[in-house]
């Protein structure tokens, strides 16, 4: 078979209104809550249940938020955050299960 020429950005994140699709979870789960949380409470405005314009307004907010931190900041920060935060801000990991095998070069 011929080599053919790889494209350049076939192995950049697939962006939808400034955000890529990594962090939609971050900002749907939150529009869902929310939209959601108004109506198990019934709250209403007049005749527009509260969750309509609540969810649109966390959506917008949200959406704006990602923007701004995809211009600023690298592209896995936001991950990369959860994790440290995750481990505590500790300045190194504990080793995982494949690094606890005995080495050769170790001897009682």
């Amino acid at each position: 078979m011929r080599r053919r020429a790889t494209r350049p950005n076939v192995f950049r994140g697939l962006k939808r209104f400034g955000v890529y699709s990594t962090d939609w979870k971050y900002i749907l789960v939150p529009t869902a809550a929310a939209y959601l949380t108004p109506f198990l409470f019934g709250l209403w405005f007049g005749y527009v249940p509260l969750g309509f314009p609540l969810g649109l307004f966390t959506f917008l907010v949200l959406l704006g938020t990602f923007n701004y931190l995809r211009l600023s900041k690298p592209e896995c920060w936001l991950s990369q955050r959860f994790d440290a935060i995750a481990d505590r801000w500790a300045p190194f990991r504990p080793p995982l299960n494949s690094e606890l095998d005995k080495a050769d070069w170790i001897r009682n």
